[in-house]
């Protein structure tokens, strides 16, 4: 078979650029520490509102029902905020929006102290906390994001290990507080402890000052030449036919070409045209000053990610798996004492196994997912396999040991759903869209956990048994399955028909 060559394509020389890229480390791991102290002393007050609270919700006269009012209420704030919270660090930068996140953390901790009623915690913990940790959670993994491109996924599973740490070490903190300075001593001390996560986010710094340098080789078109007269300074291209496929390594080079050659025909009568005002001058200007303001809004919320089909499926679907995850969490130890009949040893012995098992997942499962590079989306499909299996075997056991083990393995499996549902999100967008698209990721999870959370616990209580409120929680994981693997199945085979397309063009450029 012989292989024509287009005459008008002339041969193709390589020039040596420098470019920035980001350090994929370096400052970076600092940015990892800040953001892992932060996570120990502000969003580790998540799993302390009950042993902080309640006792004091008591005295007010308020059990359950004021508790999940109080925690309704932060999670409402904490999720419903996200847009708010991205277009924050649109506007200034990552680290602002933490300092200030941490210092609402600070404020509503503090104040929530002096608390006389139920509704100075809903404003206080409620309001003041969910604000702080949304601004938290946004501004940290958006820093994050752009300091790592190849080990993305190492570098969140190491700032989330501090959520770990400080679930482990702040109840007992919490406790010894409790019993040598009471309520409000407590409540004082741990704002002065969550104001530590300021330090943290000050270690923010942005990206562009630690940019790293590299010497990448471009392909430069030896047809182009200079063109230069009175009116023009541009670069023209002679082009070969339109309907002709071009080398893949062009086709940017291409589309510049056909903008240029358009410019060159604009005759000077347009140009005049341009030149000449318009009667409604004013009225013309008042429409594109409204324009553009809105114009601003929408790209500061990014709006325009929700005309992407793909993009929904995606915030959906990790809104689904974030809920199953934790509805289970809080079923888990009712199951143990009421349907498997552990006493409290033991099931905080399961409790622990969890916590500790998906402390070593974050830690290691995503260094093997940077090593063979497995995108955020298919890791979070395996994961998603791996708990409903886990999850649909242990709703059957009662034996102690055995669910020990069981435990041991859904909580190294339940690791990655943390690491990987924002770098999901963010690596199916453009870099500069990936604020607007995490605050998008957490309104959906503020739409969709309330009600689903509601009709799962509506289930356990209708049927009396745990099996079934598991086995919905797993229908969530497979109603991800089923939106997902078809897509993720046709970009696969899409992008190898890609490949094949472009192994005789890379041949012919090497001859």
């Amino acid at each position: 078979m012989t292989t024509t060559i287009n005459p008008l394509m002339s041969p193709h020389k390589t020039k040596k650029v420098i470019k920035l890229v980001p350090p994929d480390g370096g400052w970076g791991w600092m940015v990892i520490l800040g953001t892992a102290l932060s996570n120990i002393f502000n969003v580790s007050m998540l799993s302390l509102f009950s042993l902080v609270y309640g006792d004091a919700l008591e005295a007010m006269g308020h059990k359950t029902q004021g508790a999940a009012v109080v925690l309704s209420s932060m999670l409402f704030v904490s999720n419903f905020g996200g847009p708010v919270a991205g277009a924050i660090v649109k506007i200034t930068s990552p680290r602002f929006t933490a300092v200030m996140g941490a210092c609402f953390c600070t404020v509503g901790i503090f104040f929530s102290g002096f608390s006389t009623n139920i509704w100075h915690l809903v404003t206080t913990y409620g309001v003041l906390l969910g604000i702080g940790l949304d601004c938290i959670s946004n501004s940290t993994f958006v820093s994050i994001n752009s300091y790592f491109k190849q080990r993305k996924s190492q570098a969140v599973g190491l700032a989330n290990v501090g959520t770990n740490i400080g679930q482990m070490l702040m109840p007992h903190v919490v406790r010894y507080l409790l019993e040598n300075y009471g309520f409000r001593g407590t409540c004082l001390l741990l704002s002065a402890l969550s104001f530590n996560g300021v330090a943290g986010c000050l270690l923010l710094q942005p990206v562009k000052i630690h940019m790293k340098k590299i010497i990448e080789e471009v392909t430069v078109d030896e047809t182009i030449y200079s063109l230069e007269n009175e009116q023009f300074h541009m670069v023209v291209v002679e082009r070969p036919d339109l309907n002709q496929e071009l080398p893949k390594c062009n086709k940017q080079q291409t589309e510049m070409q056909l903008v240029n050659r358009s410019k060159i025909n604009v005759s000077k009568e347009s140009t005049d045209k341009l030149e000449t005002t318009s009667p409604n001058k004013n009225d013309s200007f008042e429409e594109g000053k409204e324009s553009n303001w809105l114009r601003k809004l929408y790209d500061l919320f990014g709006i325009v990610l929700l005309s992407d089909i793909r993009f929904i499926n995606i915030v959906i679907g990790t809104a689904l798996t974030t809920t199953s995850i934790a509805n289970f969490s809080l079923v888990y130890p009712l199951f143990l004492q009421n349907a498997a009949s552990l006493d409290k040893q033991q099931t905080a012995n399961c409790m622990s196994a969890v916590a500790a098992a998906d402390m070593v997942g974050r830690l290691t499962l995503p260094v093997l997912q940077d090593k063979f590079k497995i995108k955020a989306r298919w890791m979070l499909i395996m994961t998603a396999i791996w708990v409903i299996v886990i999850r649909q075997i242990l709703a059957h056991q009662t034996d102690v040991t055995l669910l020990l083990a069981l435990s041991i393995l859904y909580g190294f499996g339940r690791s990655m759903t943390v690491v990987t549902k924002n770098i999901t999100i963010s690596e199916n967008c453009k870099s500069e869209l990936v604020p607007a698209a995490v605050g998008l990721g957490m309104l959906s999870m503020g739409i969709i956990a309330p009600p689903l959370g509601y009709f799962l616990g509506w289930i356990r209580d209708y049927t009396g048994s745990y099996i079934a409120c598991i086995a919905a929680q797993n229908a969530l994981l497979v109603i991800l399955l089923v939106t997902w693997l078809p897509d993720m199945l046709y970009l696969h085979i899409k992008s190898n028909k890609e490949k094949k397309t472009l192994d005789p063009i890379k041949v012919f450029t090497k001859m």
